[in-house]
């Protein structure tokens, strides 16, 4: 994964890997609409990007087995007050700082009045999104639009309802339909082929396979392209996150 490499490069594997987890934890949290776990696992993150400015600032970071020091004003001075790129001084912090207040502020962190909530949690989906960017747009030659396109790659959902085994997805929910099983496979893998759609489903009439995939093109649900690839489109996350909401609100009257 390049971002993997970019992230190394610019701190260590451990490092790298912290960030990369905590991000993937509040989006994929996120995206199940469980509010107070996302904004409870973007302090992760924070941690995780502040070890990174002392680094860049400090030429160590506080080891991952020990605290970091509480997120105040007067450490936020002490990175301003640094020399270095002005990102990791002020840009990145501040941005740092929003994501620990509402963490801790509005119900996540500690008992409150304000309940956590898909506001609050899309904000700090944003800053964090944000954040990643401009580590990467620092550390490699993308620009801050090209580093979205590294950012999806960092998402993985994995969702429940599939097992792998042998190197092959198998859909572990029953009385999916075709359409919904191929939402709920790119929902998951993001793209990949409508041959690899085909063997995961075992579904036996490909010409029938194809032609869902061409009326979701149709529908910008999914980039069907000519070579067979499969992309899902955020209209077509949407779908996905409909049918992944009924299947977990079904288990959960179980």
């Amino acid at each position: 994964m390049e971002i993997k490499s970019i992230l190394t490069n610019a701190s260590d594997e451990t490092l790298s890997e912290l960030i990369i987890n905590s991000f993937r934890e509040v989006e994929k949290n996120y995206h199940f609409q469980s509010w107070k776990t996302s904004e409870l696992d973007a302090g992760h993150f924070v941690e995780a990007i502040r070890r990174l400015i002392e680094l860049k600032l400090y030429g160590q970071y506080t080891k991952v087995s020990k605290p970091l020091q509480n997120f105040t004003d007067k450490v936020l001075s002490s990175y301003q007050n640094k020399s270095g790129d002005e990102a990791y001084r002020i840009h990145i912090p501040r941005v740092l700082y929003t994501i620990y207040g509402i963490r801790n502020k509005r119900g996540v962190g500690h008992i409150s009045q304000i309940s956590p909530n898909k506001i609050d949690a899309t904000l700090i989906l944003a800053s964090c999104k944000w954040v990643l960017a401009e580590v990467i747009r620092i550390n490699s030659n993308y620009q801050i639009e090209e580093t979205g396109v590294l950012i999806d790659e960092v998402i993985q959902r994995n969702i429940e309802g599939i097992w792998q085994i042998n190197g092959v997805d198998r859909i572990m929910i029953d009385g999916l339909k075709l359409p919904e099983q191929i939402l709920f496979i790119l929902y998951n893998k993001q793209s990949c082929s409508d041959i690899e759609i085909s063997q995961i489903t075992e579904y036996k009439n490909f010409n029938y396979l194809k032609k869902v995939l061409k009326k979701f093109h149709q529908e910008r649900l999914v980039e069907y392209s000519k070579n067979g690839e499969c992309i899902l489109s955020p209209k077509g996350s949407i779908e996905a996150e409909k049918i992944i909401s009924k299947i977990n609100g079904s288990q959960h009257q179980i």
